[in-house]
């Protein structure tokens, strides 16, 4: 047996130890797998997809897994609340996405579902002031990120959730898929099968119109990360070996190359609740007066 322990904050912070875990799970000739989590003291949305995503993996190979709860009542609640312990068959709470509390619980995902985006941007809506231009918009580019999993990553399957933190102000929602990494995608078109380095790969996949598709397309992280900049949020998206953060609220673009490939995509978006005026399209008129 093989015992991972995780870290006391599972966050993007420690991405790579999620990373490195990941392939520790996945390489593993061991047939059970403990998941030790009685030292973690707080998750993230981005902590609970991986989470995910290394049980997914044993389990996809018949491993028996097993799972150490946090000694943290506040941590068990929040695990509770965004669908972990529900997907894991750890409790049977049916709790549908709370636009007033910013909650989506965990979801495995199976091909597009139009309707997740849809409550998503009511959640976003909820919490930010957005035009119906804009909501529609955000609403398009994150089923345009879900539809680039599904033709571009060579795997159907996915994970979503999103939670709000009142106290930090701030709305922080992931979605994640194990499929080929964006490098991987971008070299399957000729325009792209020159560039060699993932953070390359997922700077470029973030401007408008790239796409190893040949019909338009190319909208949906290059809309999510125009949004995240005018709100002063972020976004940060890991693929491969690379990880590339925009932190708007700082003025800032950190990119790191991780020490374990994480061979599908990770895409975090953070948005600031605390911002009063309303967000419109340009050229949206009717909402200038």
């Amino acid at each position: 047996m093989i015992t991972l322990t995780y870290p006391k904050r599972v966050s993007i912070a420690f991405s790579d130890m999620m990373i490195k875990l990941y392939n520790l799970a996945k390489n593993t000739i061991d047939n059970e797998v403990t998941f030790d989590l009685s030292r973690s003291e707080s998750l993230t949305p981005f902590g609970i997809v991986m989470l995910t995503s290394t049980i997914d993996e044993c389990t996809r190979k018949t491993k028996k897994c097993f799972y150490i709860e946090p000694r943290k009542p506040s941590l068990q609640q929040f695990l509770s609340d965004i669908g972990f312990n529900k997907l894991f068959h750890l409790d049977t709470a049916d709790l549908v996405p709370d636009m007033h509390t910013g909650t989506f619980q965990l979801k495995r995902v199976i091909g597009l579902d139009a309707l997740i985006a849809e409550n998503l941007t009511d959640i976003i809506g909820y919490h930010v002031h957005l035009s119906s231009g804009l909501k529609w918009s955000l609403r398009l580019s994150l089923q345009e990120t879900m539809t680039n999993v599904i033709d571009h990553s060579g795997t159907i399957n996915y994970y979503v959730c999103a939670y709000t933190y009142p106290g930090k102000k701030q709305l922080r929602l992931c979605i994640a898929d194990r499929g080929i990494g964006i490098l991987r995608s971008l070299n399957r078109s000729k325009k792209y099968d020159l560039i060699t380095k993932a953070h390359d790969a997922i700077i470029l996949s973030t401007k408008e119109g790239v796409s190893s598709r040949s019909s338009r397309a190319g909208l949906g992280l290059s809309h999510l990360k125009e949004f995240a900049k005018v709100n002063e949020g972020q976004m940060c998206i890991i693929s491969g070996r690379g990880k590339v953060f925009w932190k708007f609220d700082h003025g800032k673009i950190l990119k790191q190359k991780m020490t374990a490939p994480f061979n599908g995509t990770v895409v975090k978006f953070v948005v600031n609740t605390d911002k009063e005026g309303l967000y419109f399209l340009s050229g949206e008129e009717d909402f200038l007066f």
